[in-house]
């Protein structure tokens, strides 16, 4: 016998035709799914195939941190749901083998039983290459077991699911393909990454294609960031949801940085930024990424040193030349001009940026817009 009245299944389905163009996407309608079902929580996310890394889209209900760091390749459900032809919902009640061993899993033990779950249902409702769209829903002890009936009305929703998110996609993609942000990065001397909700990379700046060209740390594969360290990539995909979920409005205060380790050498320092897009009345979720080398010389535009602070040619090069870890000897030696004159011109160069040292002025020079622009000829 069904357990969805006509009214909420039409109200279900509302909503989520109402999520393809919705500011905070599909999260009524999993509050809605939630509901309608009987059930504690709700998580849509995306699961690569072969790493298992995971990213969560919407989640109402419950916590994925811990899921994504450490847990959720011991899913016993995900396992199984990754193994079956996808569309087609499976209950952890009623489908996963062998569930008179789950209790004496570290996942049931350490995760499921402090996350207050009995019972969850979940299905891989569109694959995309590796990457894999899944729906779970999970009840709290209190609740009744998932039944077969659930399952079919569930499986009845999944092809509205599949029309739902790909056109949401397809919105993101014609507004973040016209947003001017995309081209504006470009000036910027900092590796970036415009990521969409879906935690896909939509646009790298120059600077960005250079550094994930050589592929030592990290890279883009198929629209996705990879690093070569598996528990910093589930970080970095934890921190970035939660950036995109930032954006949209569903939690505040994301963390800022992720370090990635590398080996022998100081970590690359990632910036997340939520970025809140809007155009045509139509709200996407997105984030910036920023990346820093704290091993690298800094980067400083020299013609964008000499409009700010209206130098010469040559002083605008010896501000880069000192701002670049060099000696005045040196600067004077690689210019082929005498060290006295290098003197004249720092003194002018100090009057000009109202600085009196070189470790000042160095400051100054890290903190403008000199730093973060990059030069036109790039």
């Amino acid at each position: 016998m069904s357990i969805v009245e006509p009214a909420d299944a039409q109200s279900l389905l509302g909503s989520l035709y109402d999520s393809v163009m919705a500011p905070k996407g599909f999260q009524d309608f999993i509050e809605t799914l939630c509901r309608v079902f009987r059930s504690k929580s709700v998580t849509m996310m995306t699961r690569h195939s072969i790493t298992e890394d995971i990213k969560g889209l919407w989640v109402f209900g419950s916590s994925l941190d811990s899921y994504v760091r450490e847990y959720g390749s011991e899913d016993m459900l995900a396992q199984h749901i990754m193994s079956m032809p996808i569309a087609l919902f499976y209950a952890s009640n009623l489908d996963v083998p062998y569930p008179e061993t789950f209790p004496a899993t570290r996942f049931y033990q350490e995760w499921v039983v402090p996350q207050g779950i009995a019972y969850a249902t979940g299905a891989t409702v569109l694959r995309e290459g590796d990457w894999l769209t899944q729906l779970y829903i999970q009840r709290s002890p209190s609740h009744a077991p998932f039944t077969r009936e659930e399952l079919d009305q569930l499986d009845e929703l999944v092809p509205h699911l599949q029309r739902a998110i790909q056109m949401r996609q397809r919105f993101a993609e014609l507004q973040l393909g016209q947003n001017f942000l995309s081209s504006s990065l470009d000036v910027l001397a900092m590796p970036t990454l415009l990521f969409d909700e879906y935690c896909r990379v939509v646009h790298v700046n120059r600077s960005g294609e250079s550094l994930l060209r050589r592929r030592a740390d990290c890279w883009v594969e198929d629209g996705h960031m990879f690093t070569r360290n598996q528990a910093a990539n589930r970080n970095l995909n934890l921190e970035l949801t939660k950036a995109i979920r930032a954006s949209r409005g569903d939690i505040s205060d994301p963390t800022d940085v992720v370090l990635l380790p590398r080996s022998g050498r100081m970590p690359l320092i990632l910036m997340l930024k939520p970025l809140p897009l809007s155009k045509n009345n139509i709200s996407q979720g997105a984030a910036l990424m920023f990346i820093f080398d704290p091993e690298q010389t800094p980067a400083v535009a020299a013609d964008v040193v000499k409009r700010l602070f209206g130098l010469s040619k040559a002083e605008a090069d010896l501000a880069v030349a000192l701002c670049c870890g060099k000696t005045l000897e040196d600067a004077a030696a690689d210019r082929g001009i005498t060290i006295h004159t290098t003197r004249y011109q720092l003194k002018s160069i100090f009057r000009k940026t109202g600085t009196k040292r070189q470790s000042d002025l160095v400051s100054l020079l890290l903190s403008s817009p000199a730093y973060f622009l990059a030069e036109a000829t790039l």
